[in-house]
């Protein structure tokens, strides 16, 4: 099983904080493109705007997803 945790407008995106995956995990990139389908198909977001960690560690590539892990989808921040 996947943890999969949700933060700021991914949160929103998705009306939950926190879901499990009991999928067969595959890869990080074809999870995000699962879970915000209709948000990507409808232009209300890009993959881009998506941020992402696995293990508590950000990352940009995708990368494959085993029992066990925890990811978190969170938007981009900016500050100065």
């Amino acid at each position: 099983m996947i943890e999969i945790l949700f933060f700021g407008r991914m949160a929103d995106l998705t009306q939950s904080r926190s879901r499990r995956y009991d999928g067969a995990a595959g890869g990080l990139f074809a999870l995000r493109d699962e879970i915000f389908a209709a948000a990507l198909s409808a232009g209300h977001i890009a993959p881009t705007d998506i941020r992402m960690s696995v293990n508590r560690v950000q990352t940009f590539d995708d990368q494959p997803l085993r029992d066990g892990d925890e990811v978190a989808f969170f938007p981009v921040f900016s500050g100065g």
